[in-house]
């Protein structure tokens, strides 16, 4: 008796404050009046204003019509076209025109349910908030009032005058103007396309976090990761954890675990497994280096100069590679290669101080290499015999991915192995002059010509000892050599 007593005083009753007229309508009650003109309720701190009501003293309950207010606070008011309100339950069920005002936010909807207790308000045909910046709509949400809190569900689109972002399910925070995603989500904006299933968006301060499946596109590059910090303002991108960076007009990918992205200044760094990789039908280009940075054209967004920062090391199947740094020109496809540069093309090494590739339709063009130049080439791969060349500078040339020229210039020294056409071992020629060129049929010389009379000296096949055999310097770094694009993560 006690209890329930209690529980009976705790349920206040609705209260009415003004009316024009008011009547008792039997039809819908014993209990039931009808009031009309300038109504006026009020239910503990709720108040409720309208055109007429049906008060049911019973249920404790109203039905109003005709431009409808409830001030729940001093915060929060909404109006519509109809209500009923439960007093028992403190509840309110909005209908047609409703809107709702909470501060500097607006909810527009047909059908809305308020519950006081709770501070929440709820629609599910339809809904649409207004901020400051930002228009949401969806088919369902859920407001809640203390928290400042929206949780939106099924075809959320949210418009703000930089971009466009829709969702499947969204929370979005009218205080912070935070909107975290939860499932597939889309940003589209002029300077790029934007989508993940995961993350958040400070639509204030424009900053944002993106993950699960995550990437950024734009025209012509696409940042993927794990994660993705984006700052839209800035135009800085940050990519974590299976990064891979695309450019589909140089047809570059960048891949690592770590990427910094500009995309106003146009550049882009990766770290942590750097991987830059050349996408050829034919034969694709693997670059690997500690740090990988990318400059783009601020034009046309084409890729411009890669730069490889320590232990750069690269594979094609025709094409290998290591060296200190390098610079990838894709304006004119040249790489140039810095600090004790090596690279190896069939069974041919030659190194020098610096050496810069020429490619042409992702083929071998032609190479230059600049101070200490040397050419190594195997002669037989079961005995220690190399054919070799040395000079100052050298230029070399190549047809269908095979090197057949190089000319040597200034002061050159050679040693190369003499055979018979059968193979037969003739014996060991070596010179020294100036201005050579030599002439390559596959993994043969085939000629070696002196622009300038050398000074030469033929021996027979064990006419010198094993270490002149060898020009000064001579260097053999095959162990170096990446067999498979693989290896070109290992650095002996």
């Amino acid at each position: 008796m006690c209890a329930a007593t209690l529980s009976a005083q705790e349920i206040k009753k609705i209260e009415l404050l003004d009316a024009d007229v008011m009547t008792h309508d039997k039809s819908r009650g014993e209990n039931v009046n009808r009031v009309l003109g300038n109504v006026v309720f009020q239910h503990e701190q709720v108040m409720l204003y309208c055109d007429s009501a049906y008060m049911f003293t019973d249920d404790n309950s109203v039905e109003a019509l005709g431009h409808v207010h409830i001030r729940v606070n001093d915060s929060t008011n909404i109006f519509g076209d109809s209500l009923r309100y439960d007093g028992n339950r403190k509840i309110a069920e909005i209908h047609n025109n409703v809107r709702m005002v909470d501060n500097q936010i607006t909810l527009t909807t047909d059908h809305l349910n308020y519950n006081i207790p709770k501070k929440t308000a709820t629609y599910y045909e339809g809904g649409k908030i207004i901020d400051l910046e930002n228009t949401l709509t969806s088919k369902k949400g859920y407001y809640f009032s203390e928290k400042k809190d929206f949780f939106f569900k099924d075809s959320v689109i949210l418009v703000n005058p930089k971009y466009t972002m829709t969702s499947d399910t969204l929370l979005y925070n009218t205080t912070s103007e935070i909107a975290w995603f939860y499932g597939p989500t889309t940003i589209v904006s002029k300077e790029n396309y934007i989508y993940c299933e995961r993350g958040w968006y400070d639509t204030k301060k424009d900053i944002s976090e993106f993950r699960v499946n995550a990437f950024m596109r734009n025209d012509r590059q696409t940042l993927e990761g794990d994660s993705i910090y984006y700052e839209r303002r800035t135009g800085i991108g940050l990519a974590y954890r299976n990064v891979t960076i695309t450019d589909s007009i140089e047809h570059v990918m960048l891949k690592g675990n770590f990427a910094h992205y500009n995309q106003r200044s146009q550049y882009s760094v990766v770290t942590d497994s750097a991987l830059m990789i050349q996408i050829d039908k034919g034969d694709s280009l693997f670059l690997h280096a500690d740090t990988l940075k990318a400059t783009f054209d601020t034009t046309n967004q084409k890729a411009k100069v890669l730069f490889a920062y320590n232990k750069a090391k690269f594979y094609r199947n025709d094409l290998q590679g290591m060296c200190d740094s390098l610079v990838y020109l894709f304006s004119d496809s040249t790489i140039t290669l810095y600090q004790r540069p090596v690279i190896w093309t069939e069974d041919k090494q030659l190194t020098a101080d610096t050496i810069v590739l020429q490619t042409a339709n992702r083929q071998l063009e032609s190479l230059s290499l600049y101070n200490s130049s040397f050419v190594i080439a195997r002669d037989d791969s079961a005995t220690n015999r190399y054919n070799q060349v040395k000079g100052v500078n050298l230029k070399g040339y190549f047809k269908n991915g095979e090197l057949v020229r190089i000319y040597v210039y200034e002061k050159s020294e050679t040693l190369y192995y003499l055979r018979e056409d059968d193979g037969k071992k003739i014996g060991i020629n070596t010179a020294i002059g100036r201005n050579l060129i030599i002439n390559f049929s596959g993994n043969e010389i085939t000629s070696i010509s002196f622009l300038e009379t050398p000074e030469g000296t033929m021996f027979p096949d064990d006419g010198l000892g094993e270490k002149e055999k060898f020009l000064r310097n001579f260097d053999w770094l095959d162990e170096h050599r990446p067999l498979t694009k693989e290896d070109i993560f290992r650095w002996l």
